[in-house]
């Protein structure tokens, strides 16, 4: 087993958070699944949680390596510790080493929230819109990690107070809230910011290999401010040390309904992070990043969310990103390549203005059944004619892809992730497999070969791929039911690598889907985003729509200019 580099995550904002409480029962139940089968680790768990050497009888615990942010109400049963208030089952003990492994965890009648019953793994919750994150978590964080920013901090940059503008699941809906009101409620607030450094050197401290860090962040609302505060100190505190971002904006009624209000706020936040993080006068204060979207931002007819009857929760759409975010990393994480996250970033990051890249996945594969992803086509690509990213199996989760049939925005660079086969291990993949294969794609496995027989072709009149990377890992992707939604059609029984029912259940584990494949590209895919941005914002701010918006001339020409260099550098 390879040692890897201890790697820091940080959590910011409320939606983000509700990935990250996916993505950490993902990894926990990785570590399990590997017990259970009595196998080896391929994913490795020491990267990314640190553990606490106790003398009570319980032994080592384990918690995530983790830095969180969000409002004070947002926490629901989660104590100071770090602890959910869970419901259990007397008769079972949760010996998790994740956990506080008590056998009974009583419910504070005070408590916000309805934890799940972490014990019974028969429930099936995919249908519950959990109010708070900590509900559906399954192990325990550290509490010296969570931020938890006082409500009445929540105030503009005029001084009044929005607190009123709040829901009370903490979605960012059209609430008035911008990028600079984050930015504001860090550097008015002294205490706030030293706990968070402090906090974090600490937990820099325990590592005996420190990486770098990897963010999940809600580009909405205030959020995107603190994020660049936080950021700015990265690079002022561990300015050699890697930072990718994972920038996440949840589904909006307001946005659905075309708000156009709400619609030129998401505009403006999400191009003042992006200008802060990756821009030209930036300073790399992102190594890179990834902008992920649950639905499109405009009101064009051809981007409508599919389907009328789509479960657009936060539950169920964050589900969809950990997973997928899950297996993309995999290049940094697997204990089969000697990689860490700084050879990821510099993978996929080939000039200084173009840090961006584009996620897709195969994750669920029936994506009727979650609507919010956008279907390209409707007949199979004919390989070698057409790359892997064409695929309709691919799930976009990027907030605009046009020009999907251009051949000139071939990926430059690319990581393509897969698990739950074993590619290379018992079979040769020769070109004349493609006679067998050229006419199935219905198998993920089959997909990838197809695509890797013809990996150096041109693809018609395109530009090759110049700097390609592929992770694989047996392990399948596999969860309880009672704590991860259940996303794929029941009746759709094709897309699994063993042709089985993909929505079957054993022993309260979900099969979503056994095999899932990523792929992370920088490729000019990425223009027809920048360029919305860029327009959307000039017009946001010579016609003054947002109305609490205060005009800097001097600040707004330099965004403008920074996002019109980052759509340079991907128009080539």
């Amino acid at each position: 087993m390879n040692e890897k580099q201890e790697i820091v995550t940080i959590q910011i904002g409320n939606y983000s958070n509700f990935i990250g409480s996916h993505y950490w029962n993902i990894q926990e139940e990785n570590y399990q699944y590997c017990k259970r089968e009595q196998i080896p680790f391929e994913i490795q768990p020491s990267m990314l949680f640190r553990s606490n050497d106790s003398s009570n009888e319980n032994g080592i615990k384990f918690t995530p390596r983790l830095l969180l942010f969000d409002f004070k109400n947002n926490f629901g049963s989660m104590n100071s510790e770090g602890r959910v208030y869970k419901q259990t089952n007397n008769n079972n003990s949760n010996n998790n080493e994740f956990s506080s492994n008590q056998k009974v965890t009583k419910i504070l009648k005070n408590t916000s929230g309805k934890p799940i019953d972490r014990n019974n793994s028969g429930i099936d919750n995919s249908k519950v819109d959990f109010e708070y994150w900590s509900d559906y978590l399954n192990i325990d964080y550290n509490g010296k990690g969570l931020i938890s920013i006082p409500d009445s901090l929540l105030t503009t940059n005029s001084g009044n107070s929005i607190n009123s503008n709040i829901n009370e699941s903490g979605a960012n809906e059209w609430n008035g809230l911008l990028y600079e009101d984050g930015i504001e409620l860090l550097e008015s607030n002294y205490e706030l910011t030293d706990q968070y450094q402090d906090t974090l050197r600490k937990i820099i401290e325990e590592c005996d290999c420190f990486s770098g860090f990897q963010c999940f962040i809600d580009s909405d609302g205030i959020w995107g401010g603190i994020s660049t505060s936080v950021l700015l100190h990265l690079q002022d505190e561990y300015s050699s040390r890697a930072v990718s971002v994972f920038s996440s904006s949840q589904y909006s009624e307001s946005i659905d309904n075309k708000q156009e209000e709400a619609i030129d706020e998401r505009i403006y936040n999400n191009a003042r992070l992006m200008q802060s993080l990756v821009g030209e006068s930036s300073d790399s204060l992102a190594n890179l990043f990834v902008p992920i979207s649950c639905q499109n931002w405009w009101s064009s007819s051809r981007h409508r969310l599919l389907g009328s009857n789509i479960l657009k929760t936060k539950y169920q759409t964050s589900a969809e990103i950990a997973a997928s975010i899950d297996t993309s990393t995999l290049y940094y994480r697997s204990n089969y390549q000697d990689q860490n996250l700084s050879s990821f970033i510099n993978h996929l990051s080939s000039t200084s203005n173009r840090r961006i890249s584009i996620l897709s996945s195969s994750f669920p594969l029936n994506t009727e059944k979650m609507g919010f992803i956008y279907r390209y086509h409707q007949n199979e690509p004919k390989f070698p004619n057409e790359p892997l990213y064409r695929h309709s199996m691919m799930n976009y989760l990027s907030p605009v892809i046009e020009n999907i049939d251009s051949t000139q925005c071939n990926p430059l660079n690319e990581i393509i992730s897969i698990r739950g086969i074993n590619l290379f291990g018992d079979e040769q993949i020769q070109k004349n497999d493609l006679f067998q294969l050229e006419n199935d794609y219905s198998i993920i496995s089959n997909l990838f070969k197809n695509y890797l027989v013809n990996s150096y072709n041109n693809f018609g009149n395109g530009k090759p791929i110049l700097n390609r990377n592929i992770c694989n890992i047996n392990q399948p992707f596999k969860m309880k039911q009672n704590h991860f939604p259940i996303l794929i059609n029941s009746n759709n029984n094709n897309n699994n690598n063993n042709n089985n029912n993909n929505n079957n259940t054993n022993n309260g584990h979900i099969e979503n889907s056994d095999t899932i494949i990523t792929h992370l590209q920088n490729s000019n895919l990425i223009s027809s985003y920048l360029k919305k941005i860029s327009v959307g914002f000039k017009e946001i701010t010579e016609t003054k729509k947002l109305k609490r918006l205060i005009i800097d001339k001097d600040s707004f020409l330099e965004t403008l200019e920074d996002l019109n260099y980052l759509f340079d550098g991907y128009s080539e």
